[in-house]
């Protein structure tokens, strides 16, 4: 997801990618509940028939989604911002801590779409400045690449008079 930002007392624009968060903390804890109890039913029902060695291998399951469900979670917080001022350009990119990737003067800096050399690859945005180059916008699909490469181009090469961000 691209969100834009345009800053109206400072000539700036704050572009924003995360990607979509379709399910909160809470409705992760609801599903992993959800199927852990439905796993532990069916495990204790074949417990109670004698086959009791299921119920540690259901644990290790249950566990085991729990994990992924996690750090999928943790994934989703991460996010990348692109701040385009009058003078530079800077990356940040991380979690709830944002760290500079990148800085550059803004005349130096341009915007790379880079083609797949294998035709149903995506392509590479790339945000390039005196010989150093960052990709950016991986997780964007290539609409939206394309999109964000017209948007960055245009705030780079045009300023920001009359264009919102």
């Amino acid at each position: 997801m691209v969100a834009a930002h345009e800053d109206a007392g400072r000539s700036a624009c704050r572009v924003e990618i995360r990607p979509n968060r379709s399910l909160s903390w809470k409705g992760t804890q609801a599903v992993v509940c959800g199927i852990a109890l439905v796993s532990f039913t069916i495990a204790g029902a074949f417990a109670s028939l004698g086959y009791w060695l299921l119920l540690p291998f259901a644990g290790l399951e249950i566990a085991a989604l729990a994990a992924g469900f996690y750090l999928a979670s943790l994934r989703s917080h991460e996010r990348e911002e692109i701040a385009i001022d009058e003078a530079s350009v800077a990356l940040r990119r991380g979690g709830r801590v944002l760290h500079t990737l990148f800085h550059a003067p803004r005349a130096w800096a341009r915007i790379h779409l880079d083609p797949s050399r294998y035709r149903g690859h995506p392509s590479r945005l790339l945000l390039c400045s005196q010989g150093r180059e960052v990709e950016i916008g991986a997780g964007l699909s290539e609409v939206e690449r394309t999109r964000l490469a017209r948007l960055l181009r245009d705030r780079l090469q045009g300023g920001f008079a009359g264009m919102a961000c």
